[in-house]
């Protein structure tokens, strides 16, 4: 939608303005080149010196020749389509901020359609003038000299002063951003990243409540949403495409913890990633099936983020300060001789599935190959353990055989050693997260190996069952010493309980820990809704002295309050950390009001020694829960696993702590 420009609001708004000069450049472009589409990492002025061009910023077409004049906020797309010879032209990058207190601007009352912001176009009636600023800002700026970058500050306050009075002489007309399109790609290049609305409404200049309300009308879908189903679509692609571990694929979409990836992907896809990986094997043959397409008619192909690439690979330098634009053509002989060399390439990595087929020497097999490989290897640990007979298990890392009722079983994925435990079964070593106050007694005399992976430790206690995390690598080595099962967090209780069942030969007694879990659910549960009635309950942990973390269901007992129980959360930790998908949200300790529930449950629990407090002060005693004495701390380290042993001291301490009477 075009609207005349109102100068004088312009006026007000760019006369408060703190204002930073990120980059001054003169671009040039021959026949036969073109730049790739990128982004404006700020605000930015595009001023044409000389050829023509079709410019197109967020889908605007500009027929841009000697001194047009294009302005386009942070964010906006832009894609240069040479139609002469040559085009030259400035590229002036900047940031501008208003204080948070003063004057009151109209425009910070239509959620601020600040002057930053706005798209335009024209050729200006005097346009020598605004040339001989931009050349030497250009002159300047190249200097690098702190006296130099403050003249090209000054020279910038002219530029602007003379374009806005140019502008209010013309009439000229500004195009509303496409906001809904500047946020996808914004997500689309910066998904890896912690991307919070916060963080976005800061980016784009615009309040939350606005730019959340203005996506979701636009898109059908919530900010966070969005940005999930392009992180699950990404991570998809990865499974499928790649041979990258779990982990390096979670860090690679935007998640430190994998076992919360996982989680998510499920949820997101309804299958775990190796079953996504599975299905997908056939894609080969023309049937993959993707987990979510976000194909967008205001998104029309990838970008290129401007000076994303160190090193100036994005320019090259030219004279007098000149840069040349990115070649994006190669000739056809090159580009066919580098498509082959990545083939072989590819055909000559560390898989090889048709496992035997193969007859190089530097070949490794399979993951499932090595697990066979472990198998043979370890047959004389499986006599001596009495469990020769070996069954073939269907692992997250493929179909591997494992002794049919594993005696020695090593837990490398220690948060999973409860799973054993309610199968009667104890493992003969495991990590170092098992051992804590909910285990007490229940692992005497079993090795603790620690938060690593000792090998050689491993190998010592001739195990016949190693569980593990999905880590290939790791996989791989631990085969060696014995069949190796992978196992991944995030999957549902009772689910993952039967799968360790399976993968034991103690199904029985998984159905019977989950009959009687049931049980147990549906004698506590309305009890415990009779005393909490409609009132809500927060999970926090401590961060540090300055901020903690509030929690939904990803451990700390929120399987159960509000899983299991389905118990209230505050609005703001409900739309935060529960309906986001993302299991928690980070606050300051000045929100404190906005997430605490009537029932506070605290993880006490830090992995650092005398950690700075975070629970007190006037703030927190303030709080009603605190006045009512309906806080409860619970300092085990089990507090925050989800595993059943677990899981049952939290329901324990959940019940008794909701149904006390004062």
């Amino acid at each position: 939608m075009k609207a005349t420009v109102d100068v004088q609001e312009h006026i007000l708004v760019w006369n408060d303005a703190a204002l930073k000069i990120m980059d001054v450049r003169h671009m040039r472009i021959q026949a036969g080149e073109r730049v790739l589409p990128y982004l404006f990492p700020a605000s930015a002025f595009l001023y044409v010196t000389h050829g023509s061009a079709t410019i197109i910023m967020d889908g605007n077409e500009h027929a841009a020749k000697r001194f047009y004049m294009l302005h386009g906020g942070k964010g906006t797309s832009l894609d240069i389509i040479l139609t002469g010879e040559s085009f030259h032209y400035y590229l002036i990058f900047y940031k501008a901020s208003l204080p948070l207190f003063g004057e009151q601007h109209p425009l910070r009352h239509t959620d601020r359609q600040l002057p930053f912001c706005l798209q335009y176009g024209f050729i200006p009636l005097h346009p020598a003038i605004l040339y001989e600023l931009a050349e030497r800002m250009l002159g300047e700026w190249l200097e690098q000299g702190r006296l130099g970058r403050l003249h090209v500050k000054t020279l910038f306050y002219q530029f602007v002063y003379e374009l806005l009075r140019q502008m209010d002489q013309q009439q000229v007309s500004i195009v509303k951003p496409n906001l809904a399109a500047q946020l996808i790609r914004f997500m689309q290049e910066h998904y890896a990243e912690p991307l919070t609305r916060e963080s976005l409404a800061h980016t784009f200049h615009y309040s939350v409540p606005y730019l959340s309300k203005h996506f979701r009308r636009e898109t059908g879908a919530s900010i966070i949403d969005y940005l999930i189903r392009i992180r699950m679509d990404k991570a998809g692609a990865l499974l499928q495409q790649t041979d990258l571990t779990l982990q390096e694929i979670a860090t690679s979409v935007g998640y430190a913890d994998v076992s919360y990836f996982i989680r998510m992907f499920k949820k997101h896809t309804g299958v775990t990633p190796k079953q996504f990986k599975d299905e997908s094997v056939p894609a080969a043959r023309g049937s993959y099936r993707p987990i979510i397409r976000l194909g967008s008619s205001i998104v029309p192909r990838r970008l290129r983020r401007y000076i994303d690439i160190r090193n100036d690979n994005h320019y090259q330098y030219g004279e007098k300060g000149d840069l040349l634009m990115y070649r994006s053509k190669l000739p056809a002989g090159i580009t066919i001789l580098l498509c082959l060399t990545l083939l072989l390439s590819a055909c000559s990595g560390p898989a090889n599935t048709n496992a035997g087929t193969g007859t190089g020497t530097t070949q490794s097999p399979t993951v499932g190959a090595e697990n066979s490989a472990g198998n043979s290897s370890n047959a004389a640990i499986g006599n001596k353990t009495g469990s020769s007979e070996m069954v073939t298990y269907s692992a997250v890392n493929g179909e591997v055989q494992i002794p049919k009722n594993p005696q020695r079983i090593v837990m490398v994925a220690g948060a999973f050693t409860g799973h054993l435990l309610a199968l009667g079964l104890k493992p003969v070593g495991t990590g170092d997260e098992s051992f804590n106050g909910y285990t007490e007694g229940k692992l005497d005399d079993v090795v603790n190996i620690g938060n690593d992976v000792p090998y050689e430790k491993i190998m010592e206690l001739q195990p016949d069952l190693i569980v593990v995390w999905n880590d290939p690598e790791t996989i791989e080595k631990l085969s060696k010493i014995a069949p190796t099962v992978a196992v991944e967090y995030g999957i549902p209780l009772r689910e993952q309980l039967m799968d360790f069942g399976k993968m034991t030969g103690r199904e029985d007694q998984a159905k019977a820990w989950i009959a009687e879990w049931d049980a147990k659910i549906a004698e506590y549960k309305p009890i415990v809704e009779q005393a909490v009635g409609d009132r809500t309950v927060s999970i926090f942990d401590s961060g540090s002295a300055k901020e903690f973390y509030a929690y939904g269901s990803f451990g700390r007992g929120g399987d159960i309050i509000y899983g299991e129980f389905g118990l209230k959360a505050p609005p703001i930790i409900q739309k935060e950390a529960i309906d986001s998908g993302q299991g928690w949200a980070k606050l300051s300790l000045e929100l404190l009001p906005e997430y605490a529930g009537d029932y506070i449950f605290i993880s006490g629990w830090t992995g650092v020694e005398n950690a700075a407090p975070v629970f007190e002060g006037s703030i927190w005693d303030s709080l009603p829960a605190v006045k009512n004495n309906h806080v409860y701390r619970e300092n085990s380290r089990g507090f925050v696993l989800s595993d059943p042993i677990s899981l049952e001291a939290q329901l324990a301490f959940v019940v008794d702590s909701l149904t006390k009477t004062e």
